[in-house]
């Protein structure tokens, strides 16, 4: 068995890994795209941490890859066309989802400025005039006569 035999089920492997990394990131934007629609700010922090890890371990994955997918002869480095298919399909879902993220983002955004220029158009109203919050305090004393 020569080198190449070894390499290409340690190959196959850790295309898997980068398949299956892709897929749980695209899942987890559209979870987050959900939480964006539902303004769930604790829902949208966990999965922007989640996205975060994801694309961590997709960076460390990457190298590996390249460097096994290097070592293979041209004629395999076609790869197999169900992973390629996978691959394709994976990246237009994300595209996709990755879209309508940041569609959501963008009217979260107009709806935050919309919302900061009614309270400053109303902060005058609110504002306290600090001349009249003077307090004073009236003590008066009456003792029981007798007691």
């Amino acid at each position: 068995m020569n080198a190449i035999d070894t390499s290409l089920p340690e190959l196959s492997k850790l295309i898997e890994q980068r398949l299956a990394l892709v897929r749980s990131l695209a899942e987890s934007l559209e979870s987050s795209s959900l939480a964006l629609a539902r303004n769930d700010a604790e829902a949208i922090a966990r999965g922007a941490a989640h996205q975060a890890e994801l694309c961590r371990q997709w960076s460390h994955l990457e190298p590996e890859l390249r460097s096994q997918a290097g070592s293979r002869s041209p004629a395999e480095a076609g790869g197999s066309a169900r992973l390629q298919a996978q691959w394709e399909a994976l990246g237009v879902r994300i595209r996709h989802v990755t879209r309508v993220h940041w569609s959501l983002l963008r009217h979260l955004e107009r709806s935050l400025a919309i919302m900061h220029r009614l309270v400053d158009s109303c902060a005058p109203t609110y504002r306290p005039n600090l001349g009249l919050l003077q307090t004073t305090v009236k003590s008066e004393f009456h003792p029981r006569t007798g007691e």
